[in-house]
């Protein structure tokens, strides 16, 4: 009787409790409407300036022309900002601190007004349009915010709690598959390019920014403004970091927590155990990212001073580009010919910078994040008694090994198999090492169509590897295909399970390796037949095959090398090899859990019986 009265006097309360809180969140929405209004409206502005105003475009900054539209710009910021200002001054007469999320848009806003403020009244110089482009964009980024919040509560109110939850595969090529159409429609903008580009090409582009591949079917350089180039950029540093690593960095940035459904979706794409460590991984990516794409970008911008190759005037802007390019492990350059052009193929100093960029982003962020833990402690003055992890320990080996068998092989290749490359001991050691280490990235230092069929294959065996989970790289992974052979070693000696480095591997684990494997294999080699139906007079010629195979191998593992330029595929090719790329990137096994739904494990197992295999 007692609990019945309990439970009747405690349903009012949750009720009165449940409408106050929806009353409260009616109110700070209904404040931060004009907010949201005025943050689109002024993001649409200028993004409407960047990509159709010729002047913009051209690279002139704030002509009479656009004077009009920057002083309804700067009517946005101002109204923006001054909205954020109340939600701020509402929370100090209320006796509490502004959030931090509010006080960043309250910096961001003043920024944004004094910049476009002082570049309508001339008192900053209009060099500073790209900065000011930079701020309004994290205005928007703000109200894209403010609405995702309001539709995530709308929804759990609407369902009660119980909204239907996105798989994170789901969820991961989703983002992708979006950011690579908006980046395209932004491409196919008159701001973006010099000349008319066709939605597929601008289609392709994006998509093999964004997975990091480096494939590529227009000139950038000739072709894309800098609007456009900065658009290719922020595809491969956005894609290389992952877009929903990125998206939740930048919520982490702003102030925002990640809630336990975020840090597990995220911990699921980023192949991590335990979601307590998602925070700190994704300051070590920030960290580690921007330090070595700046050292990179110093590096290359002193090893190209003077040189006549590279217009003086824009070094920096190179120096940055490559230097991001490397470590993102994209293979997009700025020069017509890659890396052979001439001029830039004999500086041997930016080649070597290069390489250690590219061999940094393969390593994973993963490691960097283990080593900036123990560096911490040791500068703390606390003794790592825990040795290096196991993943740690593989990745090393593994990379070792890769890197030497492929340098050896590649070097003894060059030299002996009868090719049109031409036999220069140094040139074909130099060449070996460079596409060794840049396997899954594709600068191109030569042409790969002047070795011999043998070397081509063996080059493709090596893209299939590629780099290393949490990394920049591409391939299957060679921890992946370790444990593979590891499994078969485990096989032909009867053990029972995939041993190393005092440890016993998980069998979802080795499981999981076996099927990447084997779906990849599976999926080049359907694709590849494809492609040589769609495209006959290119693999029907001499080593037509092995042309068309490495360019499939390339797409897929999002390397970026070919034999065969994109330009010269039809439509129906280069949508193929556009949907390999993102494939690619995402993986095949975490693609086929879109469509496929784990089952629970099953309480009973049936009756074991053997089959003849010989």
């Amino acid at each position: 009787m007692e609990c019945s009265h309990l439970k009747q006097t405690r349903i009012p309360v949750i009720i009165r409790a449940q409408a106050a809180m929806g009353s409260k969140v009616k109110q700070n929405r209904a404040l931060e409407l004009p907010e949201i209004v005025s943050g689109f409206m002024a993001l649409g502005v200028i993004l409407w300036e960047a990509c159709f105003v010729p002047t913009i475009a051209g690279g002139e900054m704030l002509t009479s022309f656009t004077r009009s539209m920057h002083l309804i710009l700067c009517s946005l910021i101002g109204f923006n900002t001054l909205c954020v200002l109340t939600t701020a001054v509402s929370a100090m007469l209320a006796r509490r601190m502004p959030s931090g999320i509010v006080c960043r848009q309250l910096g961001v806003g003043l920024a944004a007004c004094f910049v476009f403020a002082g570049m309508l009244w001339d008192f900053l110089p209009k060099q500073l349009y790209w900065i000011g482009l930079a701020l309004v964009l994290l205005i928007g980024f703000f109200a894209v915010l403010s609405t995702v919040t309001y539709v995530r509560e709308h929804r759990a109110m609407l369902h009660h709690g119980n909204a239907r939850r996105w798989s994170p595969s789901v969820i991961f090529f989703t983002a992708m598959v979006a950011f690579v159409l908006v980046s395209t429609l932004v491409l196919l903008t008159p701001g973006a390019s010099r000349t008319p580009i066709s939605f597929i090409d601008a289609l392709f582009t994006c998509a093999s920014a964004t997975s990091i591949t480096g494939l590529t079917c227009i000139d950038i350089s000739e072709k894309l403004t800098p609007l456009g180039k900065l658009v290719v950029l922020a595809d491969f540093q956005i894609g290389a970091m992952g877009v929903m690593t990125f998206t939740y960095l930048v919520l982490l940035m702003v102030g925002k927590r990640l809630n336990t459904r975020e840090s597990s979706a995220l911990s699921a794409i980023m192949d991590q155990e335990g979601v307590h460590i998602i925070p700190y991984l994704l300051r070590a990516v920030l960290f580690v990212t921007l330090s070595i794409e700046l050292i990179g970008a110093v590096l290359l911008y002193y090893q190209w001073q003077g040189n006549p190759a590279i217009p003086q005037n824009h070094l920096w802007f190179y120096a940055i580009f490559h230097s991001v390019s490397a470590f993102c492990n994209a293979g997009i350059t700025l020069f017509p010919n890659n890396m052979a052009q001439q001029g830039i193929v004999q500086g041997y100093g930016a080649q070597v910078v290069m390489l250690l960029l590219v061999l940094a982003g393969t390593l994973g962020f993963g490691i960097y994040l283990e080593g900036l833990t123990r560096l911490r402690r040791r500068l703390q003055g606390h003794k790592n008694n825990q040795r290096w992890s196991t993943h740690s320990w593989l990745v090393f080996r593994v990379t070792g090994i890769v890197l030497l068998a492929g340098f050896v092989g590649l070097v003894l290749l060059s030299l002996l198999e009868p090719s049109s490359h031409a036999h220069q001991t140094g040139i074909s050691i130099w060449e070996s090492m460079w596409n060794t280490v840049g396997r899954s990235a594709g600068f191109n230092l030569t042409n790969i169509s002047d070795y011999g069929p043998v070397y081509q294959i063996y080059l493709c065996l090596l893209m299939f590897v590629g780099g290393n989970p949490a990394g920049t790289g591409g391939g299957v992974f060679a921890p992946v295909v370790a444990l593979c052979v590891l499994e078969v070693i485990r096989v032909l000696r009867g053990q029972q399970d995939v041993q190393f480095h005092s440890r016993r591997i998980a069998r979802s684990t080795v499981e999981r390796a076996m099927a990447t494997v084997v779906l990849s294999i599976f999926w080049i080699i359907v694709t590849t037949m494809i492609l040589l139906l769609l495209e006959p007079g290119i693999g029907t010629g001499p080593n037509g095959i092995i042309r068309m195979l490495f360019l499939e191998v390339s797409a897929y593992t999002t390397s970026g090398y070919s034999l065969i330029s994109p330009d010269e595929l039809g439509v129906a090719s280069k949508i193929i090899i556009t949907v390999n790329m993102l494939f690619g990137r995402m993986g095949m096994f975490t693609f086929m859990l879109i469509f496929i739904t784990p089952k629970p494990p099953q309480s009973f197992r049936y009756p074991e019986t053997r089959l003849p295999l010989n």
